[in-house]
C-alpha cells in the first residue's frame, strides 16, 4: 500500500525527490505522492512536473501525509533546517527516500526525512543523519558520520572516516580526504580536494581546498 508524501519546496532538488520516488514506484508502489508546498507565491495553484503546488510550507502542518523537504542551495545552506525547525513537527511525520539504484551496506543506519538519489554508493559502518541531501554519483567509503541537515551534490567522493558536521555543503565533485572533519556551516566548492579540517562556516576552494573569502549567498 503507497504511503501518501509531500515534497516541501518545488525547485530542482525537490523535482529530482520526486524523480526518486516515482523510479521506487517503478518497482514497487510505494509512494503517492500529492504535490509540494513553497512560500512562492507565483507558484501557488501552478503544476510542477504535472503535479500541484499545494500551498506555502506552513500548510505542512495541516496534511497528514509524510514529508520531506527538497530545498537545497549553496547559497542558503541553511535553508532546510530553517523550514523543520519552524514547522516543529515529530520525526514520525517525515519520509526517507532511497532511489533503488543506490548501493547502501546493510550495516549503515540513515536517518528521517533523508533522500538518497541515483547511483549513491555508501559502503559499511556509515552513519548519516536527517534532513540530509545526498544527490547523485556520491561514493562514501567506510565509518563515514554525516550529520543532520547536510548537502551532498552531485559526484562528491568521501573517503573513509570523515565527519561532515550539521549544515555543511559540499559541492559537486569535490573530494573529502580520509579522516577530514567539515565542520557546522562550512561550504565545500565545486572540485575541491579537502585533505585538512574545515572550521565552522568557512568557504573552501580549489586543489588543495585553501580557505577563501566568504562569497554571497543570497
Amino acid at each position: 500500500m503507497s504511503a501518501d508524501l509531500i515534497i516541501l519546496g518545488a525547485g530542482g532538488s525537490s523535482r529530482e525527490i520526486l524523480g526518486a520516488a516515482e523510479d521506487i514506484n517503478r518497482r514497487e508502489p510505494q509512494w503517492r505522492v500529492l504535490g509540494f508546498l513553497d512560500d512562492n507565491p507565483a507558484l501557488l495553484g501552478k503544476t510542477v512536473d504535472g503535479l500541484p503546488v499545494l500551498g506555502p510550507l506552513a500548510a505542512a502542518r495541516e496534511h497528514t501525509a509524510q514529508l520531506i523537504v527538497g530545498i537545497a542551495s549553496w547559497r542558503k545552506p541553511g535553508a532546510r533546517r530553517d523550514v523543520v525547525l519552524r514547522l516543529g513537527l515529530p520525526r514520525e511525520r517525515y519520509a526517507t527516500v532511497i532511489h533503488p539504484s543506490a548501493s547502501i551496506n546493510s550495516r549503515v543506519t540513515i536517518g528521517v526525512g533523508t533522500a538518497i538519489l541515483q547511483n549513491v554508493v555508501i559502503t559499511s559502518g556509515s552513519v548519516v543523519g536527517d534532513h540530509v541531501l545526498i544527490s547523485q554519483n556520491v561514493t562514501m567509503a567506510h565509518d563515514d558520520a554525516i550529520g543532520d541537515f547536510v548537502t551532498i551534490a552531485s559526484a562528491a567522493i568521501i573517503t573513509g572516516g570523515v565527519r561532515l558536521r550539521a549544515g555543511c555543503y559540499l559541492g559537486a565533485g569535490c573530494t573529502i580526504m580520509n579522516g577530514v572533519t567539515v565542520n557546522e556551516g562550512a561550504l565545500v566548492g565545486i572540485g575541491s580536494v579537502v585533505m585538512i579540517d574545515v572550521p565552522a562556516g568557512v568557504t573552501v576552494s580549489g586543489y588543495p581546498a585553501r580557505s577563501i573569502p566568504q562569497m554571497k549567498r543570497s
